[in-house]
């Protein structure tokens, strides 16, 4: 199972993984988004190009005041540069078989890759719901002062997968 960059190739129209919001966007924004270089969307697809998940990676900045207090004090800058996971989803049809953790590791692994290239501090993410959020948890991830958001610090990212 290999996940790739969205192409033009991939068919998204019958994508539906339950959240409208989502749906939406795997087959009418994800490529605007990408051509604007707002963001990079990962497919898995079926052996006929059909995308059965998807995620978006893009880069971002967080407030220091709004990172819990006890691990901002060694932060100077008042923004700290993230990487967002923007979206997640998986096709109904597929969801049950542990998909959404399969991609979240993907998506933190490609976030490491990316943090020997580029500075980033912490990864972010936007729970959509409360099932989201939930599932987000179980990974460490932490509510954001004032804000919906949850992070989850780089250095903690490193740790699962034993890299310094």
């Amino acid at each position: 199972m290999t996940l790739k960059v969205l192409e033009k190739r991939h068919n998204r129209k019958g994508f539906s993984c339950g959240v409208l919001e989502l749906d939406n966007y795997i087959k009418h924004y994800v490529s605007q988004d990408v051509k604007r270089k707002l963001s990079v969307c990962y497919v898995l697809d079926d052996e006929d190009a059909n995308v059965i998940a998807y995620f978006t990676l893009s880069s971002g900045s967080v407030d220091l005041n709004d990172i819990p207090d006890d691990l901002k004090s060694s932060l100077k800058y008042a923004e700290i540069p993230v990487v967002i996971i923007g979206r997640l989803a998986i096709h109904v049809d597929y969801q049950g078989n542990k998909l959404g953790q399969i991609l979240l590791i993907d998506a933190l692994k490609r976030i490491i890759e990316i943090s020997a290239l580029v500075g980033n501090h912490a990864v972010i993410v936007d729970p959509i719901n409360e099932s989201a959020e939930k599932f987000y948890a179980k990974f460490g991830f932490i509510q954001l002062k004032d804000s919906k958001r949850m992070f989850l610090p780089l250095k903690t990212v490193a740790t699962l997968f034993e890299i310094e």
